[in-house]
Formats: structure tokens, sequence, C-alpha cells
């Protein structure tokens, strides 16, 4: 499914007709006469805050590899993470992981059972602390739940991933136990449960430690609290003021979507839900549509210069260079992973 819908002529078509209705329900022509004038300065800098979410990937990241015993610095991760998270949003099957788990085995020395547990965190329990943060906040937001509850909810979201590890809860058994073998082969299926029992065994390990556990809410919170802000500041530069609380539960739950439509960068998907729960808080079609692109502009555009960047800055490092390279790099992480890791 993912590829299918990674390909050009299937997502460029699907998210160009979600961004033609958002902008044809918005009315977004005559924002001009509705919003007034746009203050540049809010926006120059939504974008230059944008940029301490690259340096927030990176220190997460070596958080996690320090804790595994294989320590890199921050420096040099920064151009990994933000080429990854690029490149993931490009292309299906997470190639863009693949490559970053190649390259800090290749320059760093980190084994590919390690990276694997690491890229997992970042991915699955981080989606998990926004999805259900921006449920609870939302639900503030819109006075269905307390505050207080709300506020109570997120922190002990926390500590979620420490608890379930340490009630012997782990993902990878309940994945393995699915009766999957007739479709993926019985063989394929077993060697897959073997490989997933080795990268749990990793993350088990950060995630039944309470400091390491706490270190990544708090660094994937900074990373929610810095796109937060920069909602906050496209709304003040159309002379609209939105609540964070708000800007939280709506972005956040905007994002989810996205990444559930496996559409790259949740295109066209991410914008109309974002559209859709701006309206439910009382914002016109207009002022909503006009958040959302102006979101997306010094967002996602800014990440995906960085990305671009850094493949141009790390392309040389990969065998034989392009795309061949890459291709490369992604068959010797998944023969490893088959074998030993």
């Amino acid at each position: 499914m993912a590829r299918w819908l990674r390909h050009p002529a299937v997502w460029i078509p699907i998210s160009a007709s979600l961004l033609v209705a958002v902008v044809w329900r918005s009315d977004l022509w005559t924002a001009g006469d509705r919003l007034g004038r746009v203050d540049p300065v809010p926006l120059g800098l939504a974008v230059v805050v944008g940029g301490v979410v690259l340096w927030l990937w990176a220190v997460r990241s070596a958080d996690l590899l320090a804790g595994a015993g294989r320590s890199v610095g921050v420096a040099a991760l920064v151009p990994m993470t933000a080429f990854a998270n690029t490149i993931n949003n490009l292309t299906p099957g997470s190639m863009g992981e693949l490559i970053r788990m190649y390259l800090l085995r290749a320059h760093h020395g980190v084994d590919y059972t390690t990276g694997a547990a690491v890229i997992l965190i970042e991915r699955v329990v981080a989606v998990g602390y926004l999805t259900l943060s921006a449920a609870l906040l939302w639900l503030a937001a819109t006075g269905t739940i307390p505050g207080p509850v709300a506020a109570l909810g997120v922190a002990a979201l926390t500590g979620g991933p420490f608890v379930a590890y340490r009630l012997g809860l782990r993902p990878s058994r309940l994945v393995t136990d699915l009766p999957l073998g007739r479709l993926a082969g019985r063989s394929r299926w077993a060697r897959t449960g073997r490989i997933l029992a080795r990268i749990d065994e990793t993350i088990a390990g950060l995630l039944g430690h309470p400091v390491r556990v706490s270190t990544f809410a708090a660094t994937t919170a900074g990373v929610f609290a810095v796109n937060t802000a920069q909602l906050v500041l496209v709304g003040r530069a159309l002379g609209i003021t939105l609540d964070p609380v708000a800007a939280w539960g709506a972005l956040g739950l905007s994002i989810t979507v996205g990444v559930l439509s496996l559409l790259p960068f949740g295109l066209g998907s991410s914008d109309l839900a974002l559209v859709a729960l701006l309206g439910a808080l009382g914002f016109e079609p207009t002022a909503a549509a006009a958040m959302a692109f102006g979101y997306r502009l010094v967002a996602t555009l800014p990440y995906a210069v960085a990305g671009i960047a850094s493949y141009a800055y790390l392309s040389a490092r990969l065998p034989a260079g392009g795309a061949g390279g890459v291709a490369a790099a992604a068959q010797a992480v998944t023969a490893a992973l088959d074998e030993t890791g």
C-alpha cells in the first residue's frame, strides 16, 4: 500500500485534489480582503524557530544511542536525521531510515539491531505521544474535559512506554503471534520474528530505563512545542490569535491523519484535517486555510530543503553514490538484519 501511494502517478493527483478542495471551500482568493496585510516578521520567526527541530531530532537520537552503548555526536546526527525524515516522506518502505542505519554502522560502528531499535522508538513511540497528547489537549480546548485532567493525562503519557515494558508488554510478541505465516511464508515469518525479538530486546533496555524515557519524552515534546509555536506564529502573522493548547491539539491530530494517509509529507490530507479542526474551533474557512497553508510554507518546505542539503552532504559517503548507492545500502541493512544484526 505504501509503495502504491508513494508512486508519483498516484500521490500527486490525490494530494493536488485535496489541496484544491481546501482552497475551493475556503474562498482563499479573497483572503487579502478578509485577513488584511500579512506581517512577515512572525513568518520569518516561524522559519527560524523551526531550525530547533533539526537539533532536537539529533539530540533525541544521540541520547538513545548513548543509552544503548553506542555514543555518536549530535552534530554528526543532524544531517542523518534531517535526511532520513525527508526521504521517508518521499519514498516507500522507510528507505531513509535504512540508509541512516547503514551510515551509522559504516561511520560510527552502530550495529543494525541497535540502529533499528532507536529508529523504531523515534518513529512509533513519538507518533504515539503526539496522537494521544493531541487528543487530550483537543478535548480540553473544546471543553470536553477539564484542563487539569488533560494536563494529568499528558504527564502520564511520559511514563507509558516505561510501564508497558516493565510489565512485559512487548509489541514484537503481539506482531509475531499474528497468524501470518501462510501469507508471508512460514520460514520468512519465523525469520521476521527472530529479527523483531532481537530489536525488541534493545528497545526494552532503552524504554525500561526511567531517565532514558523521560529524556526521550522531553525532546519529543520539544519538537511538538516548536511545531505548535510555528502554527501560532503563522496565525499571528495573519492577525489571528490562536491558543497554544488548541493549536497543539489541532496540529497533532492533523499530522496523525497525514501519517496514516501514507502520502508524502501528509500533503493534502494533513492540510484538509487541519482546516477542518481549526474550523471546529470557530475560525472561518478562509482564516483556517490561510493558517494551514502558512504552516505548510514555514515548516514542511524548510525541512525538505534541509533534507535535500543533507543528502548532498551525505551522498559522497554512500557506496557508488547516487541512487545505486542508496539501493546497495538498503540491501546491506536488510541482509544483515536477516542474519545476525
